[in-house]
């Protein structure tokens, strides 16, 4: 995997950032999307790194996500691996209770940003017949439970994203895959459920070797695939 590029959307979150860590760990050179709001300060531990290029991109935005990755092509040579970490969370509301602005939001981090980026790094991948897409469901999309509608949805959403896009580049020497977690141990995840029982959550670690694995030569008939990673929920 060394001298390989990857573009980690999320890169500067509680999961973005070991699974950054991994890639460089392997060799492989980042590029890191931000948004124009991100602090300087939660980028800032990156900056020292001359394997990593931050950008900033609207991932909700076409003409943001076809200039971020034209900048990659041109600074980095081409893309390799693609992780979309990138989303958010909504829950606590029954479906009929749900606003059309939270279900819009969850669409657009969510889905639309994984739909705009797949599509645009897959011209890449193909010109050198090899790529590996890595995108993240959740539990709630394999599992439906009630209050969490727009956000389940919308990982549902990412599966049939995965499964879609892998039947359109078999054979093509692209894999297309999908990791559903349940809980993640982040700090976000521990300050709003300070009483769960952490064992049974998922640590980013587990989650970034994975992605790891499916980035590797070992992996290459891997395809099309939404793997549980549920720990012990």
């Amino acid at each position: 995997m060394a001298r390989r590029v990857a573009i980690v959307t999320g890169g500067t979150g509680g999961l973005g950032q070991t699974v950054v860590r991994e890639f460089l760990t392997s060799g492989t050179v980042v590029a890191i999307p931000v948004s124009g709001d991100t602090k300087v300060d939660s980028s800032s531990r990156f900056e020292s790194e001359t394997r990593i290029l931050i950008l900033t991109a609207d991932l909700r935005n076409e003409a943001a996500v076809k200039g971020l990755i034209a900048r990659v092509a041109q600074d980095l040579g081409g893309v390799d691996y693609l992780v979309n970490l990138a989303g958010g969370y909504a829950g606590g509301n029954l479906l009929e209770d749900t606003s059309l602005e939270e279900w819009e939001r969850m669409m657009d981090l969510n889905l639309t940003t994984a739909f705009l980026m797949t599509r645009g790094v897959l011209p890449l991948m193909k010109s050198r017949h090899f790529g590996r897409i890595i995108n993240i469901s959740a539990m709630p999309a394999l599992l439906p439970s009630t209050r969490r509608s727009a956000y389940a949805i919308s990982k549902k959403g990412i599966a049939a994203l995965t499964e879609v896009t892998h039947e359109e580049v078999k054979g093509s020497g692209i894999t297309v895959n999908a990791i559903a977690p349940s809980i993640i141990v982040t700090d976000a995840n521990r300050k709003s459920m300070p009483n769960a029982d952490l064992s049974l959550w998922v640590t980013p670690e587990e989650i970034s070797r994975l992605i790891q694995y499916l980035c590797s030569p070992e992996a290459r008939s891997i395809s099309g695939n939404v793997l549980r990673v549920f720990g012990g929920l």
